[in-house]
């Protein structure tokens, strides 16, 4: 605003000089008449009706200042409140029930202590005529539903014990189920891939590892697992768990047991302490 009105000014008394101008070059026949900016019109004059120098002194310069000061930085505030716990890939499994149960008829065969889920003591651990006495199986139900391929990671950590030594046959096994029938070995029965440690030297997998009374880690699906040979009598047949994903990979899992007895050992128990199904974490134990 304050140079439109600058501009405003300067151009009246511009013309009005140069009107005074104008009248007097004009010769005595006209009266000299005096032009103020009362007589112009506001906005009837433009900068390019003026001269360039004129419109150049009116623009002026513009101004520079210097920087100021620059202040030290503020203390640091207080620490906000902690943050909510994210999801946590562990669970402590304290009893059986929902989906880590005992198979109906082997209760007797295993339970719940404080270093983990207990099966047997079995007195004839190559029995396999009385569940609960000879043998006992844990089901988990988690993966029920899911294709066999959608199994990526199933590892567990136990440790067995027997007065004679089983050379790796009383060690807990993992069988997978899945949907359908098949025969195998043991006759025509219900689909599944079985993995034993005891078999794993003989395939070369990082799982053989059967010394009694350590607790080991098994790795189900770097292993080697056969298809409907509980047995394993034909160990000829015996491959690594992914391959058979190209024959059973779509088929739906209906069941994921351990089981420990119906195997070879006097008095054997066994002891499952962790299991991991697809990064998902268990841990068993009463405390």
């Amino acid at each position: 605003m304050q140079l439109k009105k600058l501009v405003d000014n300067r151009i009246a008394a511009v013309v009005a000089g140069a009107a005074v101008v104008a009248f007097i070059g004009a010769g005595a026949g006209y009266s000299a008449v005096l032009v103020t900016s009362k007589d112009i019109k506001d906005g009837t004059i433009k900068t390019k009706d003026l001269n360039p120098k004129t419109v150049a002194e009116l623009k002026g310069t513009h101004g520079q200042g210097t920087q100021g000061a620059q202040v030290a930085q503020g203390p640091i505030g207080p620490q906000g409140p902690r943050g909510p716990a994210g999801p946590s890939n562990v669970t402590q499994v304290k009893s059986l029930g929902g989906q880590w149960t005992a198979r109906s008829g082997d209760e007797a065969g295993l339970h719940m202590t404080g270093d983990g889920i207990q099966f047997g003591p079995f007195a004839d651990g190559g029995g396999c005529s009385t569940a609960g006495a000879d043998y006992a199986r844990l089901d988990y139900s988690g993966m029920n539903g899911k294709p066999l391929s959608a199994l990526k990671s199933l590892v567990y950590r136990a440790q067995y014990t027997a007065d004679d030594d089983t050379s790796g046959v009383g060690a807990p096994v993992i069988r997978v189920f899945f949907e359908g029938q098949g025969t195998g070995p043991d006759g025509t029965e219900d689909n599944r891939l079985t993995f034993s440690p005891n078999t794993q030297l003989l395939n070369k997998t990082a799982n053989a590892d059967v010394q009694q009374g350590a607790v080991h880690e098994w790795i189900v699906t770097s292993g080697s697992v056969r298809y409907n040979d509980d047995g394993g009598s034909a160990p000829a047949d015996e491959k690594l768990w992914s391959d058979f994903m190209g024959t059973f990979g779509t088929e739906k899992i209906t069941n994921i047991n351990v089981l420990n007895g119906c195997q070879a050992g006097t008095n054997l128990r066994s002891i499952l302490r962790e299991v991991d199904v697809n990064g998902q974490h268990f841990e068993f134990g009463a405390v």
